[in-house]
């Protein structure tokens, strides 16, 4: 029985472990990972924010997350990798896959994402949620994202071993994601206040002419 019990040592660290689901069950392990996060962004957010902490849009974050997140980032990154598979290691193709990266996946990314923001801050009316959202905030996302993460990027790929660059940029994602997420509602918030005010005072002119 004794022998049954595996010594402490030589039980896997949680990195070992995650590394391992990752080259075993690559989509499973993104997918927990992104909905594990992309929940807690959303009650963090909220609590920056200063609105009420919303369990059930935590919730829709992490299924937002598990079902379309993961699989968009998966599918891309593989079809990025499969197309600079056989180039050769060469500054130009290391530059040429980092702009894929930045000015392809990473503006279809965020647009996904911040669509899927609006509509559950907003669910009664989706439509005028996204196209606020992405009018406001779409391309200040991307300029944040294409200055931010090719330094990033760098900094993993100069200084980082290889199987840290996932867990370096998750975490990186989780604080930009959750800056991203509070900004949003914000923006969302003062819109709403702004058109309620608008409304006030249409409806005490109109009380006036009265």
């Amino acid at each position: 029985m004794a022998d049954s019990v595996v010594p402490l040592k030589a039980r896997p660290s949680f990195s070992a472990f995650y590394l391992e689901s990752l080259r075993t069950h690559p989509l499973l392990t993104k997918s927990v990972t992104s909905a594990s996060l992309n929940g807690l962004q959303e009650l963090l957010a909220a609590l920056f924010s200063g609105q009420p902490v919303d369990g059930h849009k935590a919730v829709y974050m992490g299924l937002y997350g598990f079902t379309i997140s993961a699989p968009l980032g998966h599918v891309l990154y593989e079809l990025l990798n499969k197309i600079f598979a056989n180039k050769p290691a060469t500054a130009i193709w290391s530059v040429l896959k980092l702009l894929a990266s930045n000015f392809g996946i990473a503006p279809l990314q965020n647009a996904v994402y911040l669509a899927a923001m609006a509509i559950i801050s907003n669910p009664l009316r989706p439509v005028q949620a996204i196209k606020h959202t992405l009018g406001t905030q779409f391309m200040k996302v991307m300029r944040m994202t294409w200055i931010m993460f090719p330094a990033v990027q760098i900094v993993a790929f100069k200084y980082l071993p290889q199987e840290a660059w996932l867990p370096f940029f998750n975490l990186v994602s989780f604080v930009f994601g959750t800056y991203i997420n509070t900004m949003t509602k914000i923006a969302l918030r003062k819109s709403d206040e702004d058109k309620k005010r608008k409304a006030d005072a249409l409806a005490m002119k109109d009380m006036k002419e009265l």
